[in-house]
């Protein structure tokens, strides 16, 4: 849940212990952002049980705006990495 505080115009973020535990885990393997954003974006995307349709969307959607933008700079990356090999 996203709260607005005071008047800092900063939004927090309330984790629950098994998120924190889920975050310190993706930590510590080092897996690199886009991996991890994929993961949650579809473990969100296939949550029935604990996400209503609504929300699933939009935070898919949400992801998704994060993710592309990441995955561009992945190919580019790519392509570049290929030309110099080349």
């Amino acid at each position: 849940m996203y709260k607005l505080t005071g008047k800092e115009e900063k939004y927090t973020m309330d984790i629950t212990p098994q998120e924190e535990s889920m975050i310190k885990a993706f930590r510590e393997t080092d897996l690199p952002p886009l991996f991890v954003l994929i993961r949650v974006r579809n473990d969100i995307a296939n949550d029935i049980a604990n996400i209503n349709e609504n929300q699933r969307g939009d935070i898919v959607k949400a992801l998704e705006k994060y993710i592309g933008s990441l995955w561009e700079d992945y190919h580019e990356g790519k392509k570049s990495q290929d030309k110099e090999s080349t």
